[in-house]
């Protein structure tokens, strides 16, 4: 049976249907017994349906990039 560690490292494969029958019928079994991962499970396919509804970014312009490298080049020289 899996541990609640190996469902969290195949849930996304799970949730796209890329598992094997039996590795999918592990997983399920598992889910079933374990309600603390049944809890993540769930949490991680509404926060993966949210992601999905969100507008695409609009690109950033090359003067914007620089401006974000710059600033975040700055944070990293004062620690």
């Amino acid at each position: 049976m899996l541990s609640c560690r190996d469902l969290a490292e195949k849930a996304s494969d799970h949730i796209e249907k890329k598992l094997s029958f039996r590795e999918a019928l592990s997983y399920r079994l598992h889910l079933f017994l374990c309600g603390y991962c049944r809890k993540f499970v769930r949490h991680l396919k509404t926060t993966i349906e949210f992601g999905q509804r969100l507008p695409e970014p609009e690109p950033l312009s090359d003067e914007e990039a620089e401006k974000i490298a710059a600033q975040t080049f700055e944070k990293s020289d004062q620690e």
